[in-house]
């Protein structure tokens, strides 16, 4: 092991019953997040990209970019549950991104106990996880595809510390899985190449890290996507330092003045690291490349994307702060001197992050609760569009219809495709979990009517004297209505919302016939309404 490598001095130091206390309130910090996610998480459903994810990745594409990224690994682990599983229950896909963050907090324990001791490592996972920001992390499973390049960084870190062929294999193991998990893999390979470069490692560390990097190369000149890349520089660096302070901010629970402070205090450390510790040294190095690398094409890439990411979208802020906390235990290397004059402070130091961690985990919880809110109040009209083009059935929709599922467009043609495959996300959900917004209803009504027609039987079914005939009639799909003869009404036929899905012109009375529905995974009712300004609406005979 050289200098560099080796474990910060005392890391391991103390009595090995407080060694085992302080992983044991580590591994508590964990597990109560995980437990807490689970269940207050309960009752969420699929929402944003797990719609895209089951349309375009039904099965097979894996090596096909999912935003412009490798993604093979989140979306094997759907794939995998979409055939075993199915796509009604979404407990079993929480529970592999819950196994994700679990994987990320014991590499923390695992690399911070050794770098700065156990109790340090205690306080820092809890840091990273219960970060204010995390609540989509947390809350989202295929956000795997942040927390496992993460935790594969810190697998390569322990792996390099450890000079044998075996360790090197292991860290390209490592780094492939998080090439092949997505774009923050780039940050764990720009890391580890910077660090060998620095330690002017010989050939047989780079040749047990980097062939996984020429595969994921050789996958990227096949399948790139050309992406907009900003030549605003004013645009860039206002970004980019948004970003930076967006990661600090949500380790100061989300307090902006708090978050300039530790921006300034992060900076000041560097300074010290390089100039008093002399501790920027190759794994400093590539600590410090992970989030440059992350922030830098974020931004590049980014600004002008629509709807607009703001730079300190929560994400964004949740991997800065990892980032640059893992980062600062990379940098933490004070000399003797410096060391025993922080221990006159470390008392209240640690009740100051104690503070701090508690308040950062009530801010998570309002942002746990906002998810939940979110994502709940949005489930009704999603299962109400699911249902409208179920009902349209493949045969008969117009497949190019974008469903209001996600902000990337996924169509009723995919749709029907994945449940054709898949079942029905939707089966045997009673008609009390239907509903939804008024702008959800009326893309489900757009659904049926530029799909479907309002079948016209008879000129004239109706004495203009019949008795029964109404302004208002509530009947199933399939069945038939008549118009009054000499009725100078405009009669209109609506479903689920509020804009009519047919119209039938003044002066054409007759008999008409609804359009029967396919049958769904649901089996819900959910008649139409046929309204006119008189009683001229009668029910067919």
């Amino acid at each position: 092991m050289t200098a560099d490598e080796s474990p910060h001095r005392g890391a391991e130091s103390g009595a090995p019953g407080l060694r085992r206390a302080a992983d044991l309130v580590a591994g508590i910090s964990v597990a109560a997040l995980l437990a807490l996610v689970l269940v207050r998480g309960w009752n969420l459903w699929f929402a944003s990209d797990d719609w895209n994810i089951i349309t375009e990745y039904t099965s097979g594409n894996l090596l096909v970019p999912f935003n412009g990224h490798l993604s093979l690994v989140p979306v094997a682990v759907y794939q995998a549950l979409f055939h075993t599983v199915g796509i009604v229950d979404y407990l079993p896909y929480r529970i592999a991104g819950l196994i994700a963050l679990a994987v990320l907090g014991w590499w923390i324990i695992r690399y911070g106990r050794q770098r700065i001791g156990p109790w340090t490592a205690a306080l820092l996972v809890t840091a990273v996880l219960w970060n204010c920001s995390g609540s989509t992390n947390l809350m989202f499973p295929f956000l795997m595809n942040f927390s496992l390049p993460i935790a594969a960084l810190i697998a390569i870190w322990w792996h390099l510390d450890r000079d044998s062929t075996r360790d090197d294999v292991a860290a390209g193991v490592w780094l492939t899985f998080a090439l092949a998990t997505s774009g923050l893999g780039i940050m764990a390979l720009a890391a580890a190449v910077v660090e060998l470069a620095a330690r002017r490692a010989p050939w047989r560390r780079w040749c047990g890290v980097l062939p996984g990097a020429v595969v994921w190369f050789v996958w990227w000149v096949g399948h790139r996507e050309a992406s907009t890349v900003s030549t605003d520089v004013p645009a860039v660096l206002s970004y980019s330092a948004r970003m930076f302070l967006g990661g600090t901010t949500s380790v100061a629970f989300g307090w902006r003045p708090g978050g300039v402070v530790l921006a300034i205090a992060f900076v000041a450390l560097v300074a010290v690291a390089a100039g008093r510790w002399r501790s920027l040294d190759a794994r400093s190095l590539g600590a410090l490349v992970a989030p440059a690398t992350f922030i830098g094409f974020t931004a590049l890439t980014r600004i002008d994307i629509v709807p607009r990411i703001p730079p300190d979208e929560l994400r964004y802020g949740w991997t800065v702060g990892a980032y640059l906390l893992l980062a600062a235990v990379a940098l933490w290397r004070p000399t003797d001197a410096d060391a025993a004059a922080l221990r006159r402070v470390r008392t209240p130091a640690v009740a100051l992050a104690v503070v701090v961690l508690g308040l950062s985990v009530l801010q998570l919880q309002g942002g746990l609760t906002r998810w939940i809110d979110d994502v709940e109040g949005n489930t009704p009209g999603v299962r109400t569009n699911l249902f409208a083009t179920e009902a349209v059935g493949a045969d008969r929709v117009d497949g190019s219809i974008v469903m209001p599922l996600s902000f990337v467009p996924v169509t009723t043609g995919r749709y029907l495709a994945a449940v054709a495959e898949l079942g029905s996300p939707i089966d045997g959900a009673p008609a009390s979990e239907f509903g939804g917004r008024s702008d959800q209803l009326d893309a489900a009504d757009r659904v049926l009517r530029e799909s479907l027609t309002l079948e016209r039987l008879a000129d004239d079914t109706v004495d203009a004297t019949t008795a029964g005939c109404t302004d208002t009639l509530t009947t199933e799909p399939g069945t038939s209505f008549s118009i009054r003869p000499g009725s100078t009404d405009a009669v209109q036929v609506r479903r689920f919302g509020t804009t009519p899905v047919f119209v039938v012109q003044p002066g054409t009375p007759g008999r008409y016939r609804l359009p029967a529905d396919e049958p769904t995974g649901s089996g819900a009712r959910a008649p139409y309404t046929v309204t006119a300004t008189t009683p001229v609406i009668c029910p067919a005979g």
